[in-house]
């Protein structure tokens, strides 16, 4: 599940990121009003942590921009504020809950899974499928066909964020961002590191699966037309 977090309080988007990561959600961190309304509206989440005090854009603003174009994606809004009138606000423009600071994490993933679970968005996240390729989630494997072989750490990340996004180009920054945090001093070739890494198991389970390069850009998985070979 990929849980997009607008949040300009650096160490309360790392606590809640590192929550989300223990839970085993994938997540993206924007710390301003403008850059996370431009990633809702990529459409890759399941859920929005949607704050309403930002930089250049506040919440309410965003909500009701998104809701205008028919972003459906669940909404969760995180606000200092705890006056009725806000509630009201934010749930009248289409949020789905609202929750005051300060809140327990517990808290948070209990508001969190109900607003997924009633919104139809939970589902089974034990096995990634992509043309022959499936991901083992539960056992850690890599199958395709009758081949399979263990993969774990960032590889694993790696691989469940593509076919997460199987139908989308993941640029590096966000590949970067959302396996090894926000705040972390990777560089960028880390991504490619691994991008090598996992193309090699790939081979190995002789899968149909290939990760394109979009030059300057980040990856997309491919299916190779094995007929042009």
């Amino acid at each position: 599940m990929n849980i997009l977090i607008i949040e300009d309080e650096y160490s309360l988007a790392d606590a809640i990121a590192e929550t989300l990561k223990n839970e085993k959600f994938n997540f993206c961190i924007k710390t301003n009003g403008e850059d996370g309304e431009d990633e809702a509206f990529t459409e890759n989440y399941d859920l929005i942590l949607l704050d309403v005090m930002l930089p250049k854009k506040n919440g309410f603003e965003i909500l009701r921009t998104l809701r205008q174009a028919k972003i459906k994606t669940p909404i969760i809004m995180l606000t200092a504020k705890s006056e009725m009138a806000d509630k009201l606000n934010g749930l009248e423009h289409g949020a789905d809950d609202y929750i005051t600071k300060p809140f327990a994490m517990r808290e948070l993933m209990a508001r969190i899974k109900a607003v997924l679970k009633r919104t139809n968005n939970i589902e089974n996240t034990d096995y990634l499928e992509y043309g022959d390729l499936i991901l083992d989630l539960k056992n850690a494997k890599l199958k395709s066909n009758n081949n399979e072989i263990q993969i774990s750490g960032k590889e694993l990340e790696l691989i469940e964020q593509l076919l997460m996004n199987k139908n989308q180009i993941s640029s590096r920054e966000s590949l970067a961002e959302r396996i090894w945090g926000y705040e972390s001093d990777s560089e960028y070739n880390n991504v490619e590191v691994y991008i090598t890494f996992v193309r090699r198991k790939l081979k190995l389970i002789e899968s149909n699966v290939n990760i394109k390069a979009i030059r300057g850009v980040g990856y997309k998985l491919e299916i190779k037309n094995l007929s042009a070979e």
